[in-house]
């Protein structure tokens, strides 16, 4: 692959050189000119208007014209006088004496006579040998200023074989004429650029630009070549054809008016194209291969809108068909442009316009929360905790693991809980209607319950055997995300109507269909009998509720699938809660005036045992000592002031009052469920 080097050629055309006759000079004494006579010879013009690749370092010149002069003989005369013009080529001019023969005939006589006519007779043999070819014959050449000179073939063979360039010869925009030819080798290959050309190839990779590293390549001129073809311009090979040296003088003369241009070029060599290219490409085959499905990354809460990161096509990347496309443009002397690699896409299965076509909200419930503040607050904490997240496929929900333990500081108050099948005060009371209203939300979404547990009895915020109740920390609810798909749970509280929302977003069911929840009761029994457990702070006698009585209720939960249309298309039982009978359960007084606690029939609630009331004791009026019998020891410190006279004497003896002793403990009932709310 050749590329032109060096400055840009001249665009100069050969002006066709005027004819002129190659005409013998006679040796006479006519001073008439001589008649021309000859032929001219013109060569093709052949347009070359810009460098030609495929002819580097050839002549920019458009034509040649060549003149040719006849060749015409002189004679001689008896003398000769050589001169030289101012292009250094010598010119003959004849003379002739006059002759004296008329004097000789009448001063010698016949001898004389005879002596003339044998040397008339030789003069004329001496003149014809001249004619025939003895004396050497000049030509008619143009000079550059124009003018026409005469000139010996071996005048002009001599000025022709000089050991320079001829004038007018330029090579790379270098005027060469009269240097030697290491002298032009040098001075051009000086002005060569070590690297004359900056190879810009750049592959595109799906809109990507990368870059391919030709640093290395290596050039190489054609110098010597255009030197040598310069060189040998209109240089004759011999002196034996005189037209063809007057032709190859006047050339040479015209040079100096319209100068010979030439252009070097250069050659580029590039090893290993196909290398470079896989080692270029190589590094994004993996990574474009990759075909990445579009995700949901987060879930904006405030927007119900998914954050989805976009899918990505991957590609085949064919290397072998980039580094044929990159030889090309080289074989063709190209050496900047871009080269689109080719490639096979490879399409996702999930797109961006799919995930937000297709997932949604799947499922939601709410339920209406009483009016007491405290209650609501622990609500709102744990709708606070758990909205927001994100389950991925198989991930598994825990009430417990996500709101964790309700303690004050973090943010949790008093309310009413069930501990022990009645009702107490503790902190995150109520929270079990933040489960309850989830645990709907889930079944609306089709998802898997792993754990849900129903309250002791059903509670007033849901239908009977729609509950699920917690309690730190081994009363939980659990749902598995079971779809090949992220789940959300968004939930809050709202303050300005007392009611807790809890939806499900993730993957629509398909066809536009829904779940709707369904209970019923099935059966009821009535409450057991009533219970009646004992209140030490209570006094005796007194009796309040502690729980109400509740009936034994079964309950059927159902699913009911809906198409677009609001159109049952078929119902399923979920599952079946049995909430136990409870019986009243009042607490009964037992603290005594006096402090002590009474008995109680714990089947009846009646007291059993007397109500003990305090009895005064009275103060002793005389205190009688008893008469030692032994002297007491002295005391060890004496005291410093007697004690006073008794002034009353103490009281009567009296039999202490029966008392009944505590019955003994009786095996409690069996500890119930504690519930959070």
């Amino acid at each position: 692959m050749k590329k032109k080097a060096g400055q840009a050629q001249e665009n100069n055309r050969y002006s066709d050189v005027r004819s002129s006759s190659l005409v013998p000079a006679k040796n006479s004494g006519s001073k008439s000119p001589a008649v021309s006579a000859g032929r001219k010879s013109s060569a093709p013009a052949a347009a070359q208007d810009e460098f030609d690749y495929k002819s580097l370092g050839k002549s920019l010149n458009n034509g040649e014209t060549y003149k040719k002069t006849a060749r015409t003989k002189t004679k001689s005369s008896k003398t000769q006088e050589n001169t030289v013009n101012a292009y250094g080529f010598s010119t003959n001019k004849s003379k002739k004496s006059k002759s004296g023969i008329s004097a000789i005939k009448s001063k010698y006589g016949i001898l004389i006579a005879v002596v003339a006519a044998v040397l008339l007779l030789g003069g004329a043999i001496g003149l014809g040998i001249y004619y025939i070819g003895s004396a050497e014959d000049h030509y008619e050449v143009t000079m550059a200023d124009g003018t026409v000179r005469k000139v010996t073939a071996e005048e002009a063979y001599a000025e022709l074989m000089t050991d320079k360039f001829y004038s007018g010869i330029v090579v790379d925009g270098v005027d060469i004429g009269g240097m030697t030819y290491d002298e032009a080798l040098n001075t051009v290959t000086s002005k060569l650029p070590d690297k004359p050309l900056n190879i810009d190839i750049k592959l595109v990779l799906n809109g990507k630009k990368l870059i391919l590293d030709f640093s290395d390549a290596t050039f190489d001129y054609n110098t010597r070549q255009i030197l040598d073809e310069a060189y040998a311009l209109y240089r004759p090979a011999n002196a034996d054809d005189p037209a063809k040296l007057i032709e190859c003088y006047n050339n040479v003369q015209q040079l100096k008016n319209t100068p010979q241009t030439y252009q070097t070029a250069y050659t580029v060599h590039i090893e290993s194209v196909t290398e470079r290219i896989n080692r270029v490409l190589q590094t994004y085959v993996d990574d474009f291969s990759l075909v990445k499905n579009a995700t949901i990354e987060s879930f904006d809460t405030e927007t119900k809108d998914f954050v989805i990161s976009p899918e990505k096509a991957g590609y085949d990347i064919d290397v072998e068909a980039a580094a044929k496309a990159v030889k090309a443009l080289f074989d063709s002397n190209v050496y900047v442009g871009e080269i689109e690699v080719p490639t096979v896409m490879k399409e996702p299965t999930i797109t961006e316009a799919m995930l937000k076509e297709n997932f949604g909200l799947v499922g939601e419930e709410w339920t209406k929360a009483s009016g007491n503040t405290n209650r609501n607050n622990n609500i709102d904490k744990a709708c606070e905790y758990i909205n927001g997240t994100m389950l991925q496929p198989g991930d598994t929900f825990s009430f417990n693991k996500t709101v964790k333990e309700r303690t004050a500081d973090r943010g949790f108050k008093e309310a009413t809980v069930i501990a022990g099948g009645q009702y107490e005060q503790g902190l995150g009371g109520g929270i079990c209607q933040a489960s309850t209203t989830l645990y709907n939300a889930v079944l609306k979404a089709n998802l898997k319950v792993i754990e849900r547990n129903h309250h002791a009895w059903p509670s007033d915020y849901i239908a009977t055997g729609l509950d699920a109740t917690v309690d730190w920390p081994g009363v939980d609810f659990q749902f598995q995300n079971d779809t090949d798909y992220p789940v959300i749970i968004v939930m809050w509280f709202d303050w300005s109507d007392d009611t807790v929302i809890a939806e499900i977003y993730g993957k629509k069911l398909p066809n536009g269909e829904y779940i709707e929840m369904y209970a019923e009761i099935t059966n009821q029994t009535d409450p057991g009998p009533n219970e009646y457990v004992e209140d030490k702070e209570l006094p005796v006698g007194q009796t309040k509720t502690i729980r109400q009585a509740h009936k034994g209720i079964t309950a059927n939960a159902y699913k009911i699938w809906y198409n677009a249309n609001d159109e049952e298309i078929r119902r399923e039982l979920y599952n079946t809660t049995y909430y136990s009978a409870y019986g009243e359960r009042i607490g009964v007084g037992v603290l005594n005036p006096d402090g002590s606690y009474a008995t109680m029939d714990k089947k009846t609630g009646e007291i059993t045992s007397p109500i003990m009331t305090v009895t005064p004791t009275p103060t002793p009026a005389i205190t009688i000592t008893p008469t030692p019998t032994e002297a007491p020891p002295p005391p060890t410190d004496a005291p410093t002031e007697a004690p006073p006279p008794p002034t009353e004497a103490p009281p009567e003896p009296t039999e202490p009052p029966e008392t009944t002793p505590d019955p003994p403990p009786t095996t409690p009932d069996p500890p119930e469920t504690p519930e959070e709310g």
